[in-house]
């Protein structure tokens, strides 16, 4: 028996008072709803309804039992009713696992643009690099920083800067500025150690048909890379960081590039990821479209230090590589 049915059945007899007017509102036979309400007095073993002079009347367990249909069937309703809105209108509660540095460079400063366009949807942030992380499992999307392997989630790259030589004004003034990437050996380097656990301490760059590769002794490491351009506003060390994560610091001027012909490469795409069949879901949507927009905008800001990266995923991360890089060559 299809006892949702034979609720829906049972209630509508109720409503219309009689079996032939309920089977014609429902589009079925009387024969068939008569069978329907019968299965489900047979199942709760009782009588829900008597007929008396062509009337339908309630039992008193007939009574208490439409209370109870009469509500389950209001809620499945309202329920169905939101989640349909829910496909068409962005409203509820969205998940967001975001990068860091993602976050504080990128996104945050433009947040209340989205909030204003979307008042009912409450969004909720989680830290997240990658996506095989515990907490990415709890996430309706993902914005994140690196590169990813394959997974259940569904994955578009929406913006990729690349890595650029940077210092604060006052380092490059001590210091000068290099003119080719053999100049950074014996300067003091603030490194960073990826989520994966990679130092990366071997810095790789292009220009043209020109390649070189530079491997630089580490000061000190940082597994933040905000925590790491802080570092390198005192004036006392260089970074290879991700520009496209810098915009805020280089604006500023807290910042400068050097090396400005030479791609640095390696740097990692700006990822938005969600579940598959997650693009149904209108809060979703709006988010995605959101953070296409911003880092669309971010793409067009960065072409001012140069051309983005293109190189492939590093062999490093392929292999599952954990260490320095500098170490890495040695082995190999």
């Amino acid at each position: 028996m299809d006892k949702l049915r034979a609720i829906e059945y049972f209630v509508k007899v109720v409503g219309t008072g009689s079996f032939s007017a309920a089977a014609r509102q429902l589009d079925v036979s009387p024969p068939a709803v008569t069978k329907m309400v019968a299965a489900l007095e047979r199942e709760l073993q009782t009588v829900l309804l008597r007929r008396e002079h062509r009337r339908v009347l309630l039992t008193a367990d007939g009574d208490r039992y439409l209370k109870t249909c009469t509500r389950m069937l209001a809620e499945l309703r309202e329920t169905e009713q939101s989640m349909a809105d829910g496909r068409t209108k962005a409203r509820g509660r969205l998940v967001v696992g975001i990068s860091r540095t993602v976050a504080l460079n990128c996104l945050l400063p433009r947040l209340e643009e989205f909030r204003r366009n979307q008042p009912e949807l409450e969004l909720e942030f989680r830290s997240v690099n990658y996506a095989y992380e515990p907490t990415a499992s709890v996430c309706d999307v993902l914005l994140v920083v690196g590169w990813q392997e394959a997974s259940d989630w569904v994955a578009h790259q929406i913006a990729r800067g690349r890595h650029s030589v940077v210092a604060a004004p006052s380092f490059w003034q001590r210091h000068g500025r290099p003119t080719d990437p053999s100049e950074l050996v014996g300067l003091t380097v603030f490194a960073h150690r990826v989520p994966r656990g990679v130092v990366l301490d071997r810095w790789k760059f292009s220009r043209g048909e020109e390649k070189r590769e530079v491997d630089v002794k580490p000061a000190v490491v940082f597994d933040d890379r905000d925590s790491q351009a802080f570092a390198a506003t005192s004036g006392e060390g260089i970074i290879f960081a991700n520009d496209i994560t810098l915009l805020p610091w280089l604006f500023q001027a807290r910042l400068e590039q050097v090396l400005v012909e030479w791609i640095g490469h390696e740097a990692p795409p700006i990822s938005l990821m969600y579940r598959r069949g997650g693009r149904s879901s209108a809060a979703v949507r709006a988010f995605g479209d959101f953070a296409t927009a911003v880092f669309a905008d971010l793409t067009q800001q960065r072409l001012a230090f140069g051309p983005p990266d293109t190189s492939a995923m590093p062999d490093w991360f392929r292999t599952h590589y954990v260490g320095r890089l500098g170490e890495r060559r040695m082995q190999i």
